[in-house]
């Protein structure tokens, strides 16, 4: 193909009309949490399912709505109310979404720290130990996660080894 044809082949291609990819772009970032927290109950809702032995259309019944609506959730495209998150629970047994009691900003980002400094004190603690003791390797990779448990102006933590 000569030069001249594939220059006419690219004006051909070429819109004249400006590009509406950053509209999208900015929609796409505006609906982006609810869209992840949309496909986060999508995928429980596709294993409840998978391990009742139901299908969509059973679903579908259960919950009185139509199978295309079932799709869209089981696709993570719909953006669910909390009733319909309710009569998901209720028709699988299952368990979507837990409010976690209301707790000012402030408070969240102290626990934070809190957790950032006893997870410091305790892995100093792990490696202080370790060298006064001489363990191994393989101690090391035993202990590593730490639970932390707020409540109640109460911070408790404990090692998983």
């Amino acid at each position: 193909m000569t030069t001249d044809k594939k220059l006419d082949k690219f004006e051909k291609l070429v819109s004249n009309k400006p590009s509406n990819f950053l509209s999208k772009f900015a929609d796409y970032k505006k609906d982006q949490k609810w869209l992840d927290k949309s496909s986060e109950i999508a995928v429980n809702v596709l294993e409840a399912l998978r391990n009742k032995n139901l299908s969509q259309k059973d679903l579908a019944e259960k919950l009185e709505i139509s199978a295309q609506q079932v799709s869209k959730i089981v696709k993570g495209q719909q953006n669910l109310t909390l009733e319909t998150i309710s009569k998901l629970e209720t028709a699988l047994e299952i368990s979507l979404m837990d409010i976690l009691s209301y707790k000012p900003v402030d408070e969240i980002k102290v626990t934070s720290t809190q957790i950032k400094a006893v997870h410091k004190s305790l892995t100093e603690q792990l490696v202080s130990t370790e060298s006064k003791h001489n363990y191994s390797n393989n101690f090391k990779q035993q202990v590593n996660s730490m639970t932390v448990v707020y409540s109640k102006n109460e911070l408790k933590y404990s090692i998983a080894g």
